[in-house]
Protein backbone atom coordinates (compact mmCIF):
# COMPACT_ATOMS: atom_id res chain seq x y z
CA UNK A 1 0.00 0.00 0.00
CA UNK A 2 1.80 3.06 -1.16
CA UNK A 3 1.19 6.71 -0.68
CA UNK A 4 -2.11 7.80 0.69
CA UNK A 5 -3.36 11.32 0.48
CA UNK A 6 -2.61 13.76 3.24
CA UNK A 7 -5.88 14.29 5.14
CA UNK A 8 -6.88 17.93 5.71
CA UNK A 9 -6.98 17.14 9.43
CA UNK A 10 -4.20 14.65 10.17
CA UNK A 11 -5.22 11.41 11.81
CA UNK A 12 -4.84 11.54 15.61
CA UNK A 13 -3.44 15.09 15.36
CA UNK A 14 -4.10 15.94 19.01
CA UNK A 15 -3.44 12.42 20.30
CA UNK A 16 0.03 11.68 18.90
CA UNK A 17 3.55 12.80 19.77
CA UNK A 18 6.53 12.04 17.55
CA UNK A 19 9.70 11.41 19.57
CA UNK A 20 13.12 11.84 18.00
CA UNK A 21 16.39 11.17 19.83
CA UNK A 22 19.21 13.06 18.16
CA UNK A 23 22.85 14.08 18.30
CA UNK A 24 22.73 16.06 15.06
CA UNK A 25 20.88 18.93 13.42
CA UNK A 26 17.43 18.00 12.18
CA UNK A 27 17.50 19.45 8.68
CA UNK A 28 16.39 15.95 7.70
CA UNK A 29 12.91 16.76 9.01
CA UNK A 30 12.39 18.75 5.84
CA UNK A 31 11.88 15.57 3.81
CA UNK A 32 9.18 14.45 6.29
CA UNK A 33 7.37 17.81 6.34
CA UNK A 34 4.47 16.72 4.14
CA UNK A 35 3.68 13.85 6.53
CA UNK A 36 4.73 15.22 9.93
CA UNK A 37 4.35 19.01 9.94
CA UNK A 38 1.02 19.13 11.77
CA UNK A 39 2.11 16.84 14.60
CA UNK A 40 3.90 17.71 17.85
CA UNK A 41 7.51 16.57 18.33
CA UNK A 42 9.41 15.78 21.48
CA UNK A 43 13.07 15.98 20.52
CA UNK A 44 15.55 14.58 23.03
CA UNK A 45 19.10 15.73 22.42
CA UNK A 46 21.73 13.14 23.13
CA UNK A 47 25.27 14.18 23.96
CA UNK A 48 26.58 17.60 24.92
CA UNK A 49 23.67 19.76 26.19
CA UNK A 50 25.55 22.99 25.43
CA UNK A 51 25.53 22.19 21.70
CA UNK A 52 22.71 23.89 19.78
CA UNK A 53 20.60 21.56 17.64
CA UNK A 54 19.15 23.20 14.53
CA UNK A 55 15.60 22.25 13.61
CA UNK A 56 13.79 23.23 10.42
CA UNK A 57 11.29 26.05 10.94
CA UNK A 58 7.56 25.43 10.97
CA UNK A 59 7.47 22.37 13.22
CA UNK A 60 5.73 22.24 16.61
CA UNK A 61 8.33 20.83 18.98
CA UNK A 62 9.86 20.87 22.40
CA UNK A 63 13.57 20.21 22.72
CA UNK A 64 15.03 18.54 25.81
CA UNK A 65 18.59 17.63 26.74
CA UNK A 66 20.50 16.13 29.66
CA UNK A 67 20.15 19.36 31.66
CA UNK A 68 16.34 19.14 31.42
CA UNK A 69 16.38 15.50 32.43
CA UNK A 70 18.56 16.26 35.45
CA UNK A 71 16.29 19.15 36.44
CA UNK A 72 13.03 17.22 36.03
CA UNK A 73 14.09 13.85 37.42
CA UNK A 74 16.64 14.96 39.99
CA UNK A 75 18.41 12.00 41.63
CA UNK A 76 16.55 9.57 39.37
CA UNK A 77 17.96 11.14 36.17
CA UNK A 78 20.50 8.34 35.78
CA UNK A 79 17.63 6.01 34.80
CA UNK A 80 17.66 7.73 31.38
CA UNK A 81 20.60 6.14 29.60
CA UNK A 82 22.30 8.39 27.04
CA UNK A 83 23.82 5.72 24.83
CA UNK A 84 22.37 3.97 21.78
CA UNK A 85 19.53 6.53 21.40
CA UNK A 86 17.89 5.30 24.61
CA UNK A 87 17.37 8.94 25.61
CA UNK A 88 14.04 8.73 23.76
CA UNK A 89 12.74 7.09 26.96
CA UNK A 90 12.52 10.60 28.40
CA UNK A 91 10.12 11.52 25.60
CA UNK A 92 7.87 8.65 26.64
CA UNK A 93 7.95 9.93 30.22
CA UNK A 94 6.91 13.48 29.43
CA UNK A 95 4.45 12.89 26.60
CA UNK A 96 0.83 13.45 27.54
CA UNK A 97 -0.56 11.97 24.34
CA UNK A 98 -2.33 8.64 23.93
CA UNK A 99 -0.10 7.56 21.02
CA UNK A 100 3.62 7.91 20.45
CA UNK A 101 5.66 7.37 17.30
CA UNK A 102 9.44 7.23 17.52
CA UNK A 103 11.71 7.84 14.60
CA UNK A 104 15.48 8.09 14.35
CA UNK A 105 17.04 11.29 13.07
CA UNK A 106 18.57 9.51 10.09
CA UNK A 107 15.49 7.71 8.74
CA UNK A 108 14.48 8.16 5.13
CA UNK A 109 11.02 8.01 3.58
CA UNK A 110 10.24 4.63 2.05
CA UNK A 111 9.16 4.52 -1.58
CA UNK A 112 7.04 2.03 -3.45
CA UNK A 113 8.42 0.21 -6.54
CA UNK A 114 7.33 3.17 -8.70
CA UNK A 115 9.25 5.72 -6.61
CA UNK A 116 6.20 7.21 -4.88
CA UNK A 117 6.76 8.17 -1.24
CA UNK A 118 4.93 6.04 1.31
CA UNK A 119 3.14 7.75 4.18
CA UNK A 120 4.17 5.18 6.78
CA UNK A 121 2.72 7.28 9.61
CA UNK A 122 -0.75 7.29 8.05
CA UNK A 123 -0.55 3.55 7.36
CA UNK A 124 0.57 2.83 10.91
CA UNK A 125 -2.21 4.95 12.43
CA UNK A 126 -4.87 3.28 10.29
CA UNK A 127 -3.65 -0.19 11.27
CA UNK A 128 -3.38 0.76 14.94
CA UNK A 129 -6.91 2.16 15.03
CA UNK A 130 -8.62 -0.60 13.05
Amino acid sequence: MAGGSIPSTPLLKDKLDIIIPTIRNLDSLEMWRVFFQQYHFIIVQDGNPSRTIKISEGFDYELHNRDDINRILGPKASCIWFKDSACWCFGFMISTKKYILTIDDDCFIAKDPFGKEINALEQHIKKTCS
